[in-house]
């Protein structure tokens, strides 16, 4: 089976979807303004991302996380400074680590659990049924003359 190779002019399609998504354009937008559907302009990003070397990428985050330190540092200056700006300082020192924090993947996947309306009405039908049983064994002990009065 032949390799998938792209040409040059497909490279360059690739590359322009990924600069559109990195100005923050929905993949929908990116689709209009190149008269593809949505899907394509989804390709066309994730193919210019997988053809960037991993080398490149780690570069970017050690040029990026040098201007967040330079950042950094001025907004720590001015937070720890207990002037009258120091909650807005606190509030960008606080983003400038969110965001070296995402740059470097250092904060665990956030779980997210879906809960559906069959599961509710299904642990709903769980709990009815554990009430019964505790309700017929409550009955069968005061008929047998256990119970205390």
């Amino acid at each position: 089976m032949p390799r998938y190779e792209r040409t040059e002019e497909q490279a360059h399609l690739d590359t322009a979807a990924l600069r559109l998504r990195s100005l923050g354009m929905s993949y929908q937008a990116i689709a209009d303004q190149m008269a593809v559907t949505k899907a394509t302009a989804y390709n066309r990003c994730q193919r210019a991302l997988a053809a960037i070397p991993a080398e490149a990428v780690d570069e970017f985050r050690r040029i990026e996380g040098q201007r967040l330190d330079l950042l950094l540092e001025v907004a720590m200056e001015k937070a720890l400074a207990g002037d009258k700006g120091s909650l807005f300082a606190i509030d960008r020192v606080l983003a400038i680590q969110e965001r070296r924090a995402r740059l470097m993947g250092l904060d665990a996947p956030i779980k997210t659990e879906v809960i559906t309306l069959d599961y509710i009405q299904q642990e709903i039908a769980r709990l009815e049924a554990t009430l019964g049983d505790i309700d017929d064994d409550a009955t069968a002990d005061t008929s047998s003359g256990t119970a205390e009065a």
